[in-house]
């Protein structure tokens, strides 16, 4: 067997070495404290979002603010459509998936299901009067939304809303 010879490292490759080190152990921040840029799930999740969002025909960008007249008389700029997208987003980046649904014994469990189901929900808030949704569209139905499921969601995100 050849014995190996000592690689001595010059002064500059052992600054790098250690540099490297303590990038290596800053670069690791805590779940809360990441921002969608430094968080690869919270990308692949509002991934989806688009998917799910042009699947449902969402709207997108922030509502405007359009001058509309209340009861009293005077003009006030008031939100006026859109948003949904934005909105589903802001709860995907704040609320932890696993606080709002939990799988085991048997449940399936997947981010895509979850997304659809805020989805739906967003399109709840915003016209209330909607008739029933109807689970047996193709998309809900391959994801595995089914009724349970979205009363289940839809209850967490009130009470996180009210709270």
């Amino acid at each position: 067997m050849k014995k190996r010879k000592h690689i001595f490292l010059d002064e500059r490759a052992k600054v790098e070495r250690l540099t490297n080190k303590i990038k290596k152990y800053e670069k690791y921040k805590p779940y809360h404290e990441k921002t969608a840029q430094e968080d690869f799930r919270l990308q692949e999740k509002l991934a989806q979002l688009s998917i799910v969002a042009s699947n449902f025909m969402m709207t997108g960008h922030s509502p405007t603010l359009v001058l509309t007249k209340r009861e009293e008389g005077d003009e006030v700029p008031m939100p006026a459509g859109g948003g949904q997208k934005d909105r589903a987003r802001d709860i995907i980046c704040k609320i932890d998936f696993r606080k709002l649904y939990r799988g085991g014994k048997g449940r399936k469990i997947d981010p895509i299901m979850i997304i659809t189901a805020i989805c739906m929900y967003v399109m709840r808030q915003d016209n209330p009067r909607r008739g029933d949704i109807k689970y047996s569209n193709d998309f809900i139905k391959n994801v595995g939304v089914t009724k349970e499921i979205y009363t289940h969601i839809s209850k967490k995100l009130d009470s996180y809303q009210y709270s």
